[in-house]
């Protein structure tokens, strides 16, 4: 993923630095659960996976191919957003 795309500028927000599900910050998560607009750890992202795609939707930042619509999704969202939504 290049610098200057969408998610990787996600991915530089404070408030994204940390797991938005276990709050761990020791890596920067990579791995975006859809359509809550939150960034996870790897840990958290494989218990998202094991929930099925009819709850969660997990996508690498990095990894996936993202059209420009779940792009714009994931930029209007983070994880300040969607803790407040879901806690």
């Amino acid at each position: 993923l290049a610098s200057s795309s969408p998610l990787r500028t996600l991915a530089d927000v404070a408030a994204n630095a940390v797991c938005a599900d276990c709050g761990d910050g020791s890596a920067a998560p990579t791995w975006a659960v859809m359509p809550h607009g939150a960034l996870v750890c790897i840990q958290c992202s494989g218990i998202h996976r094991s929930l099925g795609t009819h709850i969660s939707k997990v996508r690498s930042i990095s990894l996936d191919s993202w059209t420009p619509e779940m792009a714009a999704l994931m930029a209007a969202l983070g994880n300040d957003v969607a803790n407040a939504v879901l806690e």
